[in-house]
């Protein structure tokens, strides 16, 4: 037996041909029969990838209907190695350096005045991410009272917080 090469495909016994008509058919129906059962074996295949693929869908959807997000708290240091993990809960309660510092950078963030107006404005954009809507009207009436996009050109300013 040789495994490159593939065992003959017979439906059964076939008598011997006695015309050459009967050998040409029995020829004939040799390649079409191995075209068929290599159609059934390619169309079964198809079949079977189509059921895995939607039993994957299918996985894949009830999965996200689960609605298992976890979120997590990642401490890092000032130079972003990891210190701490650990699942986000609901009481969590910040410590006093860390309220410090996002108080620290929101001040940076709202009073310097860069060169570049386009870091001005990000500063802005990222300090309004942190504000409730009545903080927003707060920080507009802030910023219509010292307009710091028009001191632009003027004076730079860099804040430092100790």
């Amino acid at each position: 037996m040789n495994i490159f090469r593939r065992p003959a495909v017979h439906y059964g016994k076939t008598p011997r041909p006695e015309t050459p008509y009967q050998k040409a058919a029995q020829v004939w129906d040799e390649r079409i029969g191995s075209a068929r059962v290599q159609a059934r074996n390619w169309r079964l295949m198809a079949f079977g990838s189509l059921i895995l693929s939607a039993g994957l869908a299918a996985s894949l959807v009830w999965q996200l209907a689960r609605g298992n997000v976890v979120p997590w708290v990642v401490q890092v240091d000032r130079l972003g190695e990891v210190q701490a993990t650990a699942p986000a809960i609901a009481g969590y309660k910040p410590t006093d350096p860390q309220i410090a510092w996002h108080l620290a950078r929101f001040i940076e963030q709202v009073r310097s005045i860069p060169a570049d107006p386009v870091i001005l404005r990000q500063d802005w954009l990222r300090a309004y991410e942190w504000t409730t809507d009545q903080g927003a009207a707060a920080l507009n009436d802030y910023a219509r009272a010292n307009d710091p996009f028009s001191r632009i050109s003027k004076q730079q300013v860099a804040v430092e917080i100790s």
